[in-house]
Order: C-alpha cells, then structure tokens, then sequence
C-alpha cells in the first residue's frame, strides 16, 4: 500500500485531483454568474456539475498516463529494475489512449453542451421583471414569516416544522400594530433558492422571520433569525425546549419579533389553554391538508383531533371549513354550523371560527349576505390580517352590490396575500372589469411564474385567456398544467376545439376520462365534443349513455341539474329541459355567473320552446335587470356581453343583440367555432352583419390554430405527460 501511495505520488495523481476539482468548482462559480446574463435556467449548472463529475475519472487516467512538461505531453513509465521511470515521448499505443481520453472528453463536453442548449431559455428581461425594483411602499411595520425549515431526520415532520411557522404567524397577525403577510404567499418560497432580497421586494416587506426546527422524540429545538430587507440579521436566537413548551416558544418568538418591529406595540391578547400534544399535532396535520385542498383527509384529522382533545377550539373551526369548501350539502352545512358553534362556546370570539360562520352564511341555501357581513367583520376586527376572511367579506358586498367597498377590500387582501390564487384572481377580474386587460395578465402570469405555482392559478388563467380570445396562451398554459399535476384536461381539450382541431380536442377529453376516473364531471365529459361542434342530439345520447354505464346516483352529481338541463335544450327537448332546470333556475336572486345566468337562459329557450313565451319572458327580463345593478359592471366586456346578447337574442331585440355581440368580440369572444351553432343564435343567424362579425373571428381563430399546430410539431405533449405521470407515480412510491 506504501508503494502504491508513493506511486500515486510520483505520478502526481494528487496534484492532477487537486487541479482538477479547483478548475471545475472555478468553472460552475463562473457559470452560475454568466448563466442568467445569456438566458440560461439555473438547471445549467447542474448539467455542468453531472459533466464535471463524469469528466474526473477520464482526468485521473490521464495523469496516471501522462504528464506535461516543457517539451510537451509525455508518457509516464513504471519504474522497474530496467528503468528509471523517467518520462518519454508518446510512440504508437500511447496515441491510441490519447485518442481515446480525447473522445471520451469530446463526448461529456458535447453531452452538457447540447443538453444546456436544449434548456427552454429564460429572458433576462422576464428574470427582471420577477425580482424587480423595490417596491415604492415597504411598510416599516410589514413583516413574512417563512416556513422554518424541517431539520429533523424524520421528512414525516415537515407539518409539524410548517405548523410551528404558522402558528407564529397567526400570532403576530393578532398584533393590531403589525403588517404579517398571508400564509399562502409566504408559502410560495419553501426550498426555494430565492434570496432575502428578492423575496422582500416580491412580497414588499421589511422583515422576514425564518428558521429551522429539529423534533426528536419529546426534545424540540427552535432556532428563529429575523432579517431585515437586504438579509441583514436584527435578532436571533435558539430555543432549546421540550416538546410540551412549544405553545410558550412560539408566543415567546411572535412577541421578540413584534417588539423588535415595532418596539412600541401593544401587546397582543394570548389564550393559556394548551391543547393535548397528540391532539395539537394531528390538528396541525389536518389544517396541512385542507391547505392542500385535500378536504376529505384533512376532515379527518380534525376529526381526530377533536376525539383526543375535546375542549381544543382550534380543530372545531378548521373542520367547518374544510366541509364548508366547494358546494356542500345541507347535512353538511348543518354538521358545520354545529362545529362552530362548539368553537365559539369554548373561544368566544375565535377569528377563524367567526369567519367559518361567515363562509357558512353564505354557503346557505339560500345565502345569507347580510349575516355573512356582520360575522367576517367580527372575524376581522379580531385578526385584522386574515385574507380568508376578506375574500369572503368581499364577495358578499359584491353581492350586495356595494361594489367599492368589495374591491377596496379584495386590493387590501391583495397587498397581505399577493400569491394567494383566489384573491389574486378576484383582483385580476376587478382589473378586467375596469378595463386594465394588461394589469389583469400581469397578476396572474406573476402568480403562474412563482416557485410553486398553486394549479389554481392555471385554471385562473385559462378562463382569463379563453375570455379575452387568447387562445395560443390558454393553450399554453393548459400545457403546463397538464404536465405539472394531476389534473384533468378539460381546459386543454376546450383550447383544442375552440380552433376547430377536434382529434386532439378529442384525444385529450378521452385521456382525461382515463387518466382521471375519479373525476366529478366525467358523467358529462363524452358528450362534451360532440356539444362544441353543434350535434346536439348526439351529444344527449352520448350524456344519457354515459350516466347509464358510470352507475352513479344523480342525486349526488354536482351541476347534474344544469349540465342535463342544458344538453335536454339544446337538442330540442324542452319539455324535459323545462322539468330539470326550472326548480333551480327559475325565480329568486339572479346570478350573473356562468351557470347561474346560463341556466336561466336555457330555461327560457325551453319556455320558448313548448310556448310559455310570458314566462320565458319574465325570466329573461330578470337577467336584464341583474345586468343593470353592480353585478354587470363588467356588460361590456366579454363572457358578460356575451351571454347579454344572447339574451337579447332570446327576447327577440336584433339590434341590440348584434350590438353586445360586437363588444364581447372587441373584448374578446373567440366562440365560433363552438358556439355559433347555439340555438339562441337562432333568430339572429340570418342577419349578414351576424354572419360578417362571425368570418371575422374565424379568420383570427385560423390564425391562432396555426401556432398552436406550430406548438404541437414542437413538442411530443402527449409523451410529456406520460413522463411526468411517471414521475408522480414513482415518487409516490
């Protein structure tokens, strides 16, 4: 072994490993500085890294064969009792291992080099754009709490590491005197590599609160840093505490950190119940997955819970939520009002418990606004900082119609929560609304471009760009949604048949049926093709078929009374359509969302239809009056002036009929290949001018289907999917 040292040494093996790694460490420090100047992703340097690495072992035979020396490469001789082991020229076989170092170098440098050059570019401009200049308003007093990294040797703690965060957040939201920004935005830079910088001005604050958090068996280590906006440390510390001293801990880190912001803030009001720890952490794991949008499990934990610590608040109001969530039932509604009420019995004036009896007012059927308002603001005059409570409020003025105080609120959300999906949509329909098409994009696409973009964004920005004739970006954008989750295609297989490319509209609703059998809405999906290209009673029979053989119970399906009610209509059978659709669409509050304002007109062609034309009329009348209240101040802008010139259509008034169709095109409309062929259409069809504002969007939607056939010789989408399924399938495993 001493022998094979010293030969190594001789050979100057370790002198060549040495300059080698120092090279190319220098060479990846350079890489990850000219990187972004040329456009390329910061995966570069990791392709850089795979190439170094294969490129080591070639270096070390190359030493162990050769030297450089003034007189050029030598080979290197063992010594021998012959020879004294002094270097010699290269003679015949020492060229055929030079040659083959060389090809095996030619081949990793050729291998990173097409791979860094296969990477999608990323513009220096766009880059710019995302870290941006620092905000004008950084509130002195503005302050995110970063999710504390999980430094535990159990992954299985990343929801206790992130519920310690929150909690620490939720407590410094209670500080009236505070800014704390949303959960949801704060989330978005978990392991991300983004800098302090950066992440200040994205979230325009002036600290930031990180820090780790290491639980092993009942001992727990804290360590907390609070930053300033350019990374400069104000103050750390680490706790080292038992498990049972976690409450304590993270009221002792909310109020340092409260006091060191604002060194003169009134202190917040802290509860002394402390719940059983099993209890604490599988709420915890279930306020996680209703985070997640994964209800029915996060139901469950609460559940749990609840079970172990019965005189716990916190699980009760998080548990109506989570069942309060999309369209509940009334047993589920009433199950929920009961868990708040045991919320507010044991913490009277509990903010998130307030704010799921606001949610609950509204999920009522039928809604309660007004006690809605007075609930949310009970909430907010509690945690003055909770978005959830504000978005709420906000649709429930909008209701009302007080449309001002609705936005002002949606904006003041916006600025705690700018990477919160349902907000930052809501503000970006303001910004249609008034007219701010760009600004409105902008929102959203900042959203989409963030490190862990929420899928809801995606869905957001489908409907953004299927309604502002975007086609190619929504096209795009259903792309990457089809490839970054588990999701179905509805919105790609739409994009698809709105340029009249209806294999591939199609493939993806077939696929999407596959890929996702647990989807809701499959019972509509196969007759969904048939329906955009006008074969109405095809489309039925396809609807009829499906419900038939999928077995399922339509009392249970969601939207099954308009989605049947409107196919019923649209083929011609409107005695049956009348039946379905008119205990739900026919009198009370009138809603000029998609469904609500469509359902009615459905309902009024099937009036037409069997020759109720007053009751059709009174319905349609209706509409017109809703369009004139807050609710349609958007009339002149596509989907809204659209369905409005249906409407028009309907009640029979061409002019103004072809009038609000010609805003909804200036706006955006692009529906002709899959709905010009609408029966409400029918007594307009004729008209040249109809027939002219139809030829011209034809005309722009052939001009976009050329892109997106452009798109489609580009990439294999179908076999991206396939990969990425993989992917999800394998890291499950």
């Amino acid at each position: 072994m001493t022998g094979f040292f010293q030969e190594l040494r001789r050979r100057r093996m370790f002198a060549t490993a040495g300059l080698y790694v120092v090279g190319a460490w220098l060479l990846l420090q350079v890489a990850d500085v000219v990187f972004p100047g040329w456009g390329i992703p910061d995966t570069g340097i990791n392709v850089l890294l795979v190439a170094a690495i294969l490129g080591f072992p070639v270096a070390l035979v190359f030493g162990w064969f050769f030297n450089i020396t003034t007189h050029g490469i030598r080979r290197t001789v063992p010594v021998g009792p012959h020879e004294a082991g002094e270097p010699r020229p290269l003679r015949g076989g020492d060229y055929a291992i030079l040659a083959a170092l060389v090809l095996a170098s030619a081949t990793i440098i050729f291998y990173a080099t097409n791979r860094i050059l296969a990477l999608p570019p990323i513009m220096v401009d766009d880059i710019e754009d995302r870290i941006g200049p620092a905000p004008a308003d950084k509130p002195a007093n503005s302050v995110a709490v970063l999710p504390f990294t999980n430094v535990s040797s159990d992954q299985e703690n990343d929801y206790f590491c992130d519920g310690v965060s929150e909690e620490i957040l939720n407590k410094l939201a209670a500080y009236a005197d505070l800014q704390v920004t949303g959960r949801t935005s704060s989330w978005q830079f978990k392991g991300s590599n983004y800098g302090i910088p950066r992440i200040s001005n994205l979230l325009a604050v002036r600290y930031l609160l990180a820090g780790s958090v290491r639980k092993s068996s009942s001992q727990l280590r804290i360590s907390a840093q609070l930053v300033d906006e350019n990374g400069t440390q104000v103050w750390s510390e680490t706790f080292d505490r038992t498990l049972g001293d976690v409450f304590k801990t993270q009221a002792e880190i909310a109020e340092i950190v409260a006091t060191t912001v604002v060194p003169q803030i009134v202190p917040a009001a802290s509860l002394v119940y402390e719940p059983d720890l099993d209890a604490y952490q599988q709420f915890l794991r279930g306020r996680e997955l209703v985070h997640q949008r994964d209800t029915r499990k996060g139901a469950e934990k609460l559940r749990q819970a609840i079970d172990l610590d019965p005189g716990f608040a916190d699980p009760y109001a998080e548990l109506a939520i989570a069942i309060l969530i999309g369209a509940p039932k009334e047993s589920e509604i009433e199950e929920a009002r009961e868990v708040i009420d045991t919320a507010l019995t044991l913490h009277p004036r509990m903010p998130r418990a307030l704010a799921a009896r606001g949610l609950l007012m509204q999920q009522k059927v039928p809604p309660e606004y007004s006690a809605s308002e007075i609930a949310l603001r009970q909430a907010l005059d509690q945690d003055h900082s909770m978005v959830d409570a504000m978005n709420w409020l906000s649709a429930a003025l909008d209701v009302q119609g007080r449309e001002s105080e609705a936005m002002a609120l949606m904006y003041r959300a916006y600025r705690l929560d700018p990477y919160h999906p349902s907000i930052a949509i809501n503000v970006a329909q303001y910004e249609l609304r008034e007219g701010n098409v760009a600004s409105a994009e902008q929102i959203m696409v900042k959203l989409a471009d963030a490190p862990d973009p929420p899928r809801g964004i995606f869905i957001g920005l489908r409907d953004f760009f299927r309604d502002t004739g975007q086609v190619v970006k929504m096209n795009i954008y259903e792309r990457r949604l089809a490839i970054l989750w588990k999701h179905a295609y509805y919105g790609l297989a739409l994009s698809y048949a709105m340029l009249a490319m209806w294999d591939q509209a199609q493939y993806w609703i077939d696929r999407s049926v596959q890929d996702h059998p647990e989807y809701a809405f499959n019972w509509m999906y196969p007759a969904l093709v048939p329906a955009w290209q006008g074969r109405y009673p095809e489309a039925l029979q396809d609807l009829v078929e499906s419900i038939a053989s999928s077995g399922v119970d339509t009392d249970e399906l969601t939207w099954y009374s308009f989605g049947y009610g409107w196919w019923l209509a649209m083929a011609g059978e409107y005695q049956k359509a009348v039946e379905v659709l008119q205990v739900d669409y026919e009198g009370g509050l009138v809603s000029l969302d998609e469904w609500g304002l469509e359902g009615r007109q459905v309902l009024a062609l099937a009036l037409i239809g069997i020759g109720e034309e007053e009751r059709a009329q009174t319905i349609l009348q209706a509409i017109e009056q809703a369009a004139k209240g807050p609710q349609g101040g958007g009339r002149d802008r596509n989907p809204l002036a659209y369905w409005l010139a249906l409407n028009a259509a309907l009640l029979g008034d061409r002019e103004l009929a072809l009038e609000r169709l010609r805003k909804a095109i200036d706006t955006g409309w692009r529906g002709y290949y899959t709905d010009s062929h609408d029966p409400r259409w029918l007594m307009v069809k004729d008209d040249p001018r109809f027939q002219a504002m139809m030829e011209e969007v034809k005309a722009d939607l052939d001009r976009q289907r050329l892109e997106v056939e452009k798109l489609d010789a580009e990439e294999d989408l179908p076999a991206l999917v396939d990969e990425a399924q993989a992917k999800r399938a394998s890291a499950a495993h």
